[in-house]
């Protein structure tokens, strides 16, 4: 009897071990998923809230445009074949939009570049290659640069200060310069020739 008793109770353990397994197993199995939800709700609220603060970085900097800034916007529309409402889209959603203030500042930038370019674009669903890449397709982009970080294949606009004073809406016609460099082609002794007898000749005799 104390033997069937132990081989009974062993096999009580036994099973209550597995049970005790199965709802723990059952409890993992429900639980990851609900985790998984949880991580991906939270990265849909994170690229939202993302895409709000730029919405409201763009609307923020729309607000600051004035006078100086449409006389930029004009000649960069102007030269470069674009519409005004382009430009402007273009300033107010580049990540550097703060040099064109650190531009019209007092004893500011000397300079303020403009590359209008091929840029590869990646779309997000682009199916992958064999080799497991994506298909970039090149696309033309305007945008700000210091000119160093980034390599000149196409057109560079640019605007050259011709003193220290403030820009202002009612002097950044006098006080600032455009011009146009162009290597879309591989003519950069004509681009450079412009640049030296349209810009900087005149920028220099400006400031004898």
């Amino acid at each position: 009897t104390e033997s069937k008793y132990h081989r009974h109770g062993g096999n009580l353990k036994t099973r209550s071990s597995e049970l005790g397994s199965a709802v723990t197993g059952s409890s993992l199995t429900t639980v990851l998923p609900a985790s998984a939800f949880k991580s991906q709700v939270l990265s849909s609220e994170s690229r939202e809230e993302l895409a709000k603060q730029a919405k409201e970085t763009k609307e923020e900097r729309r607000a600051q445009i004035d006078g100086r800034h449409r006389y930029l916007i004009s000649r960069l529309a102007d030269g470069i074949d674009l519409s005004e409402q382009q430009v402007e889209e273009t300033i107010i959603s580049d990540d550097k939009f703060q040099l064109i203030e650190q531009f019209f500042a007092p004893s500011g930038l000397k300079k303020l570049l403009f590359f209008y370019q091929d840029v590869l674009q990646q779309k997000s669903n682009a199916p992958l290659r064999p080799d497991g890449s994506t298909n970039n397709l090149p696309q033309k982009n305007l945008f700000i640069t210091m000119g160093s970080t980034e390599d000149f294949t196409g057109t560079c606009a640019f605007f050259l200060r011709t003193s220290d004073e403030v820009i202002t809406a009612s002097n950044v016609s006098q006080e600032v310069n455009f011009g146009m460099f162009d290597c879309t082609n591989g003519n950069i002794l004509q681009g450079l020739e412009f640049f030296l007898s349209r810009i900087m000749i005149p920028a220099l005799k400006s400031q004898q």
